[in-house]
């Protein structure tokens, strides 16, 4: 049986989010972690849902906040330079750069996979999440909770000062550990990647604090709390 056994493409976010309700259907946004899952789904088969004609493309701009439309690819946050600094860097660690041309915000907030630097960096510029026939959510609500619903738009906040510090087996890898830190007139935010199972707003006081990560290949969990400690100390120290 083949992997995709069906193909829809809704114009309108009511059409989109029926499909998306039968749990068969996978939202298709850049395609990045729908192809190579549909591939392991030969015995069942799945749906995709393509949301490319949803007009979720935008971003605009207010005097501290800009909304991103959940289909704004990655390359698209590196490229526009009122996007905040720190974001723009996170996006560029997220993948390479064939892929940043395909994989979406919306895409990325979903999967908020343990080691993403960029759901790090949108959880200390204060992003909520904007969901169909739903409220707007903070993110770091969204990430503790099921991650159900059609993501319409990601909104963040512009101002403040924000600073990365990672650690990978190579300048090209996904780090093992990132920490991203941001200070506005609202105080000190500090984020990690890698010590949970999605990046996490910590204490900036006691970053480790109640941290226990899984160890694998790439470290053990005792280096990931050490890594985590380090990076910490090193993005306050670029915010303070």
């Amino acid at each position: 049986m083949p992997s995709v056994v069906a193909y829809h493409r809704p114009t309108s976010l009511d059409e989109a989010f029926e499909f998306l309700s039968n749990p068969q259907c996978w939202a298709l946004a850049g395609g990045t972690v729908v192809v190579p899952n549909a591939r392991k789904n030969r015995a069942t088969g799945i749906a995709v849902v393509d949301l490319q004609a949803l007009d979720l493309g935008h971003i605009t701009t207010d005097s501290h906040r800009m909304e991103l439309g959940a289909m704004v690819r990655l390359s698209d946050l590196c490229d526009n330079d009122q996007v905040p600094a720190v974001v723009r860097e996170a996006a560029r660690r997220e993948l390479p750069s064939v892929l940043r041309n395909q994989a979406t915000i919306g895409g990325t907030i979903a999967q908020a996979e343990p080691d993403s630097v960029l759901v790090a960096a949108l959880l200390v510029h204060d992003t909520r999440i904007s969901l169909h026939q739903s409220e707007t959510v903070y993110l770091g609500d969204y990430l503790a909770s099921e991650r159900k619903g059609l993501i319409v738009s990601a909104n963040i906040a512009t101002r403040g000062q924000g600073e990365v510090a990672v650690t990978g087996r190579t300048p090209a890898d996904t780090p093992i550990v990132a920490a991203v830190a941001r200070s506005d007139t609202n105080g000190v935010q500090l984020a990690l990647s890698g010590v949970a199972p999605t990046p996490v707003i910590v204490d900036p006081n006691d970053p480790t604090a109640g941290l226990n990560p899984p160890g694998d290949f790439r470290g053990t969990a005792e280096y990931r709390i050490h890594l985590a400690e380090v990076l910490s100390e090193r993005a306050l120290g670029g915010v303070r």
